[in-house]
């Protein structure tokens, strides 16, 4: 059933989702599934509910809002910087090079921004504690769930405090590695809410069967080179960060949700490996390049993670297997993009547990026939990757020695990236709930 109701919300006429097209209410529903979620009645029954289930009553409901698309792309829109979108910052010219943002993207806000705009459904704000849903015609049941995933996000912040859960995350790796557990649980929640109402109990439903496909079509976004990078790295927490929480959930309950947030991964493989599982001794280098070449400052670096070396790889034309078992090698990188009055590089230096898992990263990139002035130099178990302007500046940043540090270092004056993927707190268009579930048998 579809819905589009115009009702008078916070003082305001919306476009809400609800029942207001005509169709009878479906009375074989509880009325948590079936309710207008812009009513303030429906919005009280739902948050009572998912606390409930999730030990946190007491706490404040937060304020809900439903826009328009058109509103909500004007929002955006309004908050950006229009000197963030020229393209010419060493960040957006860097990670073009390196293929995380397409060649073709104006800049690096640009990408986030357009992301926010065309894939996200609905976000929570801790420092206003407010939901915002932009109106997308989303199908009963769905809708409802929709909001209860943003009502997760709401009581996460009420009960673990989101701020402190995130606040050791300052590279784009180790923000994943937090939003696995934050959109993980949301996830999760707002799942095993929905079918508590429809009246399936935990242990009926084939969890792995919902898995499983949510993971194939993050890692079918990983190696889509229409779609940049960074906007699937943004898909990534809600498939291994849904099954990351949900084993936490049904081995270890409430106790366990708790102490994934108040510890939560510092990094992406530890969603791809699975809880529980075995973990490499990390190595994160410390430079993303020895020996710089004197008068290139670092203007950014960050540390990406194994899900960007396996999005990296398909990208190359690996096949899924080959890229995730070469992925699970990594260890550690760093990536520094570097400028000078007249050339900028990006620098990738990506350890792995053997020489030969190095090799492959570096095979791939070196057989790559992408119109771009890169290359890849092996070093005991790195794998340099280089991507310059030209290729002058890419032959002597590729000469540089890799077994000592130069005399002369690069200016440390560069901010640590914190995260380039857009969204936290949020839900995309492409969110759906099986119903029915898949059952075990």
């Amino acid at each position: 059933m579809r819905c589009g109701a115009r009702v008078a919300f916070f003082g305001v006429v919306f476009g809400l989702l609800g029942c207001g097209d005509g169709t009878p209410a479906r009375t074989d529903l509880p009325y948590e599934l079936y309710c207008n979620i812009g009513n303030a009645d429906c919005q009280r029954a739902i948050y009572d509910s998912l606390a409930s289930l999730l030990d946190a009553e007491g706490f404040d409901r937060p304020r809900l809002r439903t826009i328009s698309v058109a509103q909500h792309e004007q929002e955006v829109r309004d908050g950006l910087d229009l000197s963030d979108l020229t393209g010419e910052d060493a960040a957006t010219r860097g990670l073009r090079l390196m293929g995380f943002i397409p060649e073709a993207a104006g800049s690096l806000t640009e990408t986030q921004a357009e992301y926010w705009i065309t894939q996200v459904a609905a976000y929570y704000q801790r420092g206003s504690h407010a939901i915002t849903v932009v109106d997308r015609d989303y199908e009963e049941v769905n809708a409802q769930t929709l909001l209860a995933h943003e009502l997760t996000h709401a009581i996460q912040h009420s009960q673990f405090d989101l701020g402190t859960v995130g606040a050791g995350a300052n590279t784009e790796d180790g923000v994943l590695g937090v939003r696995g557990v934050i959109e993980g649980d949301a996830m999760h929640s707002s799942f095993a809410w929905t079918y508590s109402k429809l009246g399936y109990l935990p242990e009926e439903i084939d969890w792995d069967a919902i898995l499983e496909e949510r993971k194939a079509g993050a890692r079918d976004s990983a190696g889509d080179a229409t779609v940049a990078l960074i906007d699937s790295a943004s898909s990534f927490p809600y498939a291994y960060g849904f099954d990351y929480m949900e084993a936490i959930a049904r081995r270890l309950g409430l106790d366990g949700r708790a102490a994934a947030f108040g510890s939560p991964p510092s990094t992406t493989i530890e969603h791809m490996f699975g809880y529980g599982e075995m973990l490499p001794s990390f190595d994160f280098p410390q430079v993303a390049h020895p020996a710089p070449i004197f008068g290139h400052a670092i203007e950014t670096e960050d540390r990406f993670g194994a899900w960007y070396v396996y999005g990296f790889l398909r990208r190359r034309g690996m096949s899924d297997s080959a890229a995730w078992d070469a992925a699970l090698g990594w260890l550690g990188d760093e990536l520094a993009i570097y400028e000078s009055d007249t050339s900028l590089v990006a620098v990738w230096r990506v350890r792995f547990d053997d020489a030969s898992t190095a090799g492959v990263l570096a095979d791939e990139v070196n057989d790559d026939l992408r119109d771009v002035a890169w290359s890849a130099v092996l070093h005991e178990d790195d794998a340099f990757v280089f991507a310059a302007e030209s290729e002058e500046t890419l032959l002597a940043w590729a000469d540089q020695p890799l077994d000592s540090p130069a005399a002369v270092l690069a200016s440390k004056g560069a901010r640590r990236a914190g995260g380039v993927s857009a969204g936290n707190c949020t839900q995309s268009i492409g969110f759906s709930i099986p119903n029915p579930p898949p059952l075990l048998h």
